[in-house]
């Protein structure tokens, strides 16, 4: 199948990327005395500041990177396992291909998009299935809005009556969550695309699907599982 539509592209996710940085600091070190045996107890003392600080600038950088992980998920085989956000995608039980490491870096070198973390598709390339991590308290309503513009402006060329685009809210995972609907028809061919948001705490994140009807787009929907 041809890619006719612009909002085919890995770009349809690109906002910033998410940032988690470190916290910590050292110790101020003790002022020393004339004294041999105070300095020698302050050189103990220091060393055991500088120790201490540097352990929890580390305890903090791993916290950090175990906080970075679980709202970027992993990736095991074609099982896709988001924990912040408690979802889950199986790609090969919804006869769907998890795009390999080499593959998916080359998709996000193409789109100059860090948010995207999942990338699936079936083997006509007619259904496709995305997760990215959005920046932290993104404005939901917002970011539809700058999309829906950006759909209607890449694709114009197609003509507005073949273009329709909307914000609304649906049923996802037993919550109410907004989302994103479009339809773009060209040569006889109509694409369905939808983006679908979801939240934890600060953290935004976005899954968007791609298919020729709309029963694609709900079969997509229906392979994001609740994790636990």
């Amino acid at each position: 199948m041809r890619k006719n539509f612009k909002l085919i592209m890995i770009g349809i996710l690109t906002v910033s990327a998410l940032s988690v940085t470190a916290c910590g600091g050292k110790a101020n070190k003790a002022e020393t005395t004339a004294e041999s045996t105070v300095e020698s107890q302050t050189a103990t003392t220091e060393e055991s500041s500088e120790t201490a600080a540097e352990s929890t600038t580390e305890s903090a950088g791993e916290t950090s990177s175990a906080a970075a992980a679980d709202i970027k998920g992993s990736l095991n085989g074609d099982v896709y396992t988001n924990d912040e956000f408690n979802i889950k995608f199986d790609a090969k039980a919804g006869g769907m291909v998890m795009a390999g490491s080499e593959e998916f870096n080359a998709m996000r070198s193409m789109s100059s998009d860090d948010t995207l973390e999942m990338y699936a598709y079936d083997d006509s390339y007619t259904k496709i299935a995305m997760f990215g991590v959005l920046k932290d308290n993104t404005d939901i309503k917002s970011y539809i809005d700058e999309n829906i513009a950006t759909i209607k402006k890449d694709n114009e060329g197609i003509g507005e009556n073949n273009i329709k685009v909307e914000s609304s809210t649906l049923k996802f995972l037993g919550e109410d969550a907004p989302c994103l609907n479009a339809q773009l028809t060209s040569g006889g061919v109509t694409q369905y695309h939808t983006q679908v948001f979801i939240k934890s705490g600060d953290h935004v994140a976005v899954i968007a699907v791609n298919g020729l009807d709309e029963q694609s787009i709900k079969d997509c929907l229906a392979m994001f599982t609740k994790a636990k």
